[in-house]
């Protein structure tokens, strides 16, 4: 508005056809093919500068009035329609239970309190060292947007590292001591024997079992005897053993398969339901 109203105007107003440098070095992008819009233009009066003709000056008036801007007419519909959509939005049921693959940060409190927590701020995204957590898009619902989640494709949870909660400004991931991060469950590893490579292709793969970080291994193996083109061969399939799984997401990470991994966290057994978001320490 301020802007709109300004005390001064740019001339001329449209282009002089001539170099366009004012064009390409306007920070707020007011000048372009079609004219100035004075209602963009916050007069840093720099194109003034880069203009080597001197053509360009600002003098005393109301600038010029401009068209309707579609963009921000389609911007503030959207907006409305958002409002709109809030209430009904608001009835459906919690996104964690619609999506089995929403893993939250290591220290997140339940996850109605850690939507009301966490303003989007990014800092968790930012020191991740596994580079785990990535913003939500649509996988945590409506309200869910740009809210940071575990993508164990992605990266995976460092298994001594404690960031997150360090830097949270809100308390929407508590600040975990070591030695409580390291039991503090996220999620459980699931395996999908139609895809894992000893149950589907009766190949040997260890990768899953050898990285998996806790003292006792949350992924074992069980020793087969297998029928692998018309001859039997010995094979070792991975399990899972779910008390000692946190859900920290190497092994999907790791998973040597194109694509969709063989071994996937979901969010079951996590701790924050345990606490009901309050977290001891």
């Amino acid at each position: 508005l301020c802007a709109r109203h300004a005390l001064v105007r740019r001339e001329p107003a449209e282009l002089c056809g001539g170099c366009a440098l004012c064009t390409s070095s306007c920070r707020m992008a007011a000048t372009d093919t079609v004219g100035h819009r004075g209602s963009e233009c916050i007069r840093c009066f720099d194109c003034t500068d880069y203009c080597p003709a001197e053509k360009v000056r600002f003098a005393p008036g109301a600038p010029a009035g401009t068209g309707v801007d579609v963009g921000r007419r389609q911007l503030v519909t959207s907006m409305a329609a958002g409002a709109l959509a809030a209430p009904v939005a608001a009835l459906a049921p919690p996104a964690a239970k619609q999506n089995p693959y929403l893993i939250r940060p290591p220290g997140a409190v339940a996850e109605e309190e850690f939507l009301r927590r966490c303003i989007r701020c990014g800092e968790c995204l930012k020191v991740c060292i596994g580079q785990a957590l990535q913003p939500a898009l649509l996988q945590a619902g409506p309200f869910g947007l740009w809210t940071p989640l575990v993508v164990a494709r992605h990266g995976y949870c460092e298994y001594n590292c404690t960031l997150c909660g360090q830097v949270c400004p809100t308390g929407a991931i508590k600040r975990l001591e070591p030695a409580a991060k390291k039991t503090f469950v996220i999620g459980l590893a699931a395996i999908d024997q139609r895809t894992c490579l000893p149950y589907a292709r009766g190949e040997e793969c260890l990768v899953c079992e050898e990285h998996c970080p806790t003292p006792e291994k949350a992924i074992v193996f069980d020793q087969r005897q297998v029928l692998v083109n018309g001859r039997v061969k010995t094979l070792k399939q991975p399990r899972v053993i779910a008390e000692r799984c946190i859900g920290c997401g190497i092994c999907e990470t790791r998973c040597p398969l194109d694509g969709v991994s063989a071994i996937r966290v979901i969010n079951e057994r996590e701790s924050r339901r345990e606490h009901n978001g309050l977290l001891l320490g």
